[in-house]
Order: structure tokens, then C-alpha cells, then sequence
């Protein structure tokens, strides 16, 4: 799907919740009997939440699946992706318009790391052909992969009550995705044999990027005080970043008898998926790999490139506090 047909469908569902909303405010203010006092209040929420996450995870598992193949030594599994569940905070400052129907402004936090670092024996280059495999590399691999992002939101309310001191909340609205990722991908090929090839090769990758979503769910209040109610709320949102834009610093070094040689460098531009010819540091003609360029890459080396992106499209659950402030 593309960013403008994505924005369209956002746009037109967060529309309709707006519609809908107001409906419900305009029942809700007919329905009052009494005069009533605007009040702000502060919400703080965490919990729990999932996330698709993206094609950097798919990148790290096309990676994977990838060594499993060069090296019959790896069994797979090892490099480590992004937890699809992790922490979801939340703090919302909102307005009771009506005794029914209310307004918030907020702010999210939520983010996810992994980790991996083993080791394995292996050929190095990696044979696209095996006519023998005796390995002649001790290989080791590090993986650092972080991604965070903070919306921004604004909604709306409507509020059930189910008794004196329990209520139902509806809520919906839209968010604006701030959102970073940065990944680190180390590889060290050290030969049994000196006279072999020695090689370090390194990539550092730091992205970001931002987007509209929307969200929408329900909730629970249970009133202790006046002024003090626990919350518990349940919340699925819509959220992707299409498209990254930040900077690639590589490096590498091997070593061949007496003689190294080193190439290292910055690129700067957009964040792709795909497969590359990557044949010059030793991972053959088809390798899954992230390239930064300002276009989309094309040539001979480069197969299945398209733009990478990060997805929070998921669900919440959260319990916390509303504090009524005057």
C-alpha cells in the first residue's frame, strides 16, 4: 500500500471517530440535567504492549536464514530480532467538557532493544558452491538493535456509567509517531591457517523517522476518591513509519598474508530492504541486506529493494492512575 493511500485510510478512520464522538457529546450534553464544571485531570498508564514491528526484524530473520545456508555449522536462531511484546507508558492531560464526553492530550513512550553476540565455525568467504566443507574460519557475530518511538496524541472520551463508582470509557483518536532506530551489525573472520584471509567488517546504521496514526479502544474507571481513580484500558493503534531517513558508517579491514587493506566510510539518505551482491567482503551474490541511499538502488547487484519501514500497529493494555486536578 502506499504512504498516500495509508494517509487517506488514517485520515477518513480518524474523521469518522471524530464524527462519532462528537454525536455522542451532543447526546451526552442534551441528556444533562445539571450545570456542569468543566475539570482537568492527569492520567499516567503503563503496561504492556505488541507491535509488528517491521522490516527491521525482517531483515535480521532474511539475515539469519541466510548464514544458515553459507554455514552448515550454524544452525540458525541466534541473531536475535526485536520482541514484538515489550512496555507501553503513557501521561495524558484531559478535559471533562461534559459529564459524559472528554477531551486528552497526551504523550507515549515506547521502545525495544536485542541483543546477539556467538560464534561459529565456518568457510570464509562463504562458498555459494560446496564441493567440501572442512572449515578453515572461527566467525563470530554481533548484533545491536535498538528502535524507540514517542506519539503524540489527541482524542476524545465517552464515558458509561455503569454505577456510582464504575464507568466505561470509549476513546479515539489520532497520533503523530516520532520515532528512531539504530542497529549495529559486527563480524569478525579470524583464520585457523595465518595465510588465510583475515577480515573485520562492521556496519552501523541510524535511522528515523515520523508518521500519523490512529487509535481507538476501551477502558475501565473505578473511583476510590473525588478526585483519585484507578484506569485499566485496552487500545489498538495504527502506526507506520514508511519511510526512515539517516546514515550508514561501515567498515572494513581484511588481511591477506602481509597485506591489509581497509575501506571505511559514511552514507547518507534512505533506509532500503533487499538483496546485494555483497561478494567483495565475502558473503556472496545474494545477501539480505539495509542500504542508505538518497534513491532507490538499482543495478545488477540489487534485487527486491524496496523502502524500509518500522510498524507500532498493535495493542496496549495499561492500568494506572487518573488524578483530578480542580
Amino acid at each position: 500500500m502506499s504512504i498516500k493511500k495509508s494517509t487517506r485510510k488514517i485520515t477518513a478512520l480518524g474523521i469518522a471517530c471524530f464524527f462519532v464522538l462528537m454525536s455522542l457529546s451532543r447526546i451526552a450534553s442534551a441528556g444533562e440535567r445539571e450545570d456542569f464544571k468543566p475539570r482537568l485531570s492527569i492520567k499516567l498508564t503503563g503496561g504492556l504492549r505488541y507491535m509488528r514491528v517491521g522490516d527491521i526484524n525482517t531483515h535480521i530473520k532474511s539475515f539469519d536464514d541466510f548464514l544458515s545456508r553459507a554455514i552448515p555449522t550454524y544452525r540458525g536462531g541466534k541473531m536475535k530480532v526485536i520482541n514484538n511484546y515489550g512496555s507501553d507508558f503513557e501521561g495524558e492531560l484531559r478535559l471533562d467538557i461534559g459529564s459524559k464526553f472528554a477531551v486528552g492530550l497526551g504523550v507515549g513512550f515506547i521502545s525495544s532493544e536485542s541483543n546477539s553476540n556467538f560464534r561459529t565455525a565456518g568457510i570464509y568467504p562463504f562458498p555459494e558452491i560446496w564441493i567440501y566443507y572442512i572449515p578453515d574460519h572461527l566467525i563470530e557475530f554481533v548484533t545491536e538493535l535498538k528502535t524507540k518511538t514517542i506519539p503524540l496524541k489527541i482524542g476524545g472520551y465517552y464515558n458509561l456509567p455503569l454505577g456510582t463508582k464504575i464507568n466505561v470509557i470509549l476513546n479515539g483518536g489520532f497520533g503523530y509517531y516520532f520515532s528512531k532506530c539504530s542497529l549495529y551489525k559486527y563480524n569478525l573472520n579470524v583464520p585457523l591457517d595465518p595465510s588465510y584471509l583475515f577480515a573485520e567488517i562492521s556496519n552501523e546504521y541510524n535511522v528515523s523517522g515520523k508518521n500519523l496514526g490512529i487509535h481507538g479502544g476501551f477502558g475501565f474507571e473505578y473511583k476510590l476518591t473525588n478526585s483519585l481513580a484507578l484506569v485499566a484500558e485496552a487500545q489498538r493503534r495504527y502506526a507506520k513509519i514508511k519511510k526512515l531517513e539517516g546514515d550508514r558508517i561501515y567498515y572494513y579491514y581484511k588481511l591477506a598474508g602481509l597485506f591489509g587493506d581497509l575501506d571505511q566510510g559514511k552514507e547518507e539518505g534512505i533506509l532500503y530492504i533487499g538483496e546485494r551482491d555483497m561478494t567483495d567482503v565475502g558473503y556472496g551474490s545474494q545477501c539480505p541486506d539495509l542500504i542508505i541511499s538518497p534513491t532507490k538502488p538499482t543495478g545488477p547487484e540489487f534485487r527486491n529493494i524496496k523502502q524500509a519501514g518500522l510498524d507500532f500497529s498493535g495493542i496496549s493494555l495499561r492500568v494506572g492512575i487518573r488524578v483530578k486536578l480542580f
